[in-house]
């Protein structure tokens, strides 16, 4: 690995500890606010639900991110994987974060 490429997937990592920390902390709760539609009022339960999530979804791919370097596949099942991520964090959208 080439030491640009390492201080590049350095900052990548620590950008993405950043938004973990900020959206476990509440931060980000208007990225959760903004995304849904007018009348989709959002209570406390789904924006704590949402926190947990989307920290958890970050760590897990700031995690990826760096296995797969470690290993040197990412360029062939990184997208996949990553694919899969977004999927599942719709359907928790779908099943946990908006349940009643």
């Amino acid at each position: 690995m080439t030491p640009v490429r390492i201080l590049i997937i350095t900052l990548i990592c620590l950008t993405f500890v950043l938004f973990a920390m900020l959206a476990f902390m509440g931060k980000l709760d208007r990225w959760y606010s903004w995304s849904l539609g007018a009348d989709d009022k959002p209570s406390e339960q789904r924006v704590m639900r949402w926190r947990v999530a989307f920290g958890a979804e970050v760590l897990l791919a700031l995690v990826l991110i760096i296995v797969f370097n470690i290993l040197d596949v990412a360029d062939k099942y990184s997208s996949w994987v990553f694919f899969a991520l977004c999927i599942g964090m719709a359907l928790i959208e779908r099943l946990w974060i908006r349940k009643v």
